[in-house]
């Protein structure tokens, strides 16, 4: 898998060839996405079967909407069993229920745990009139 940056800075990883198209899924209005809260969004299957979710959230009301993969990178599993028990006091970072890995809200970077150094991987997001909109990347 390719990585480049995104918009932000953050690297983005590439499921698909250069030119192809991604199917994408609508979210919400950019406003219903509260500060210090995670949406997930379903995303279906992966190639082996089992289900895939998106994280989407607003680290700051002046702050881009951004959007991971809900994968641990210790471990490939969702993150937790509640997007609404995965933000740490604060809401400025990501925690795996499993092993306590976490997360920058803003980078996806992990900052302590047994995956340190590593990044969630981001998904690619576009606001559009006021929605919110992500790129759903093919079943890996």
């Amino acid at each position: 898998m390719s990585r480049r940056p995104d918009a932000r800075g953050a690297q983005r990883g590439d499921d698909q060839p250069a030119g192809a198209s991604r199917a994408r899924t609508h979210v919400c209005a950019v406003d219903a996405l509260e500060v210090g809260r995670v949406r997930e969004v379903d995303l279906g299957r992966d190639a082996l079967g089992r289900p895939r979710s998106a994280l989407v959230l607003r680290p700051a009301v002046d702050a881009p909407v951004v959007a991971y993969l809900n994968r641990c990178q210790h471990l490939p599993i969702p993150l937790g069993p509640s997007s609404d028990s995965l933000l740490a006091p604060g809401g400025q970072h990501l925690v795996c229920a499993t092993h306590g890995a976490t997360y920058r809200v803003d980078d996806g970077h992990c900052i302590f745990g047994p995956c340190e150094g590593a990044h969630l991987a981001p998904l690619e997001v576009t606001v559009e009139a006021g929605e919110v909109y992500l790129a759903v990347p093919a079943g890996e």
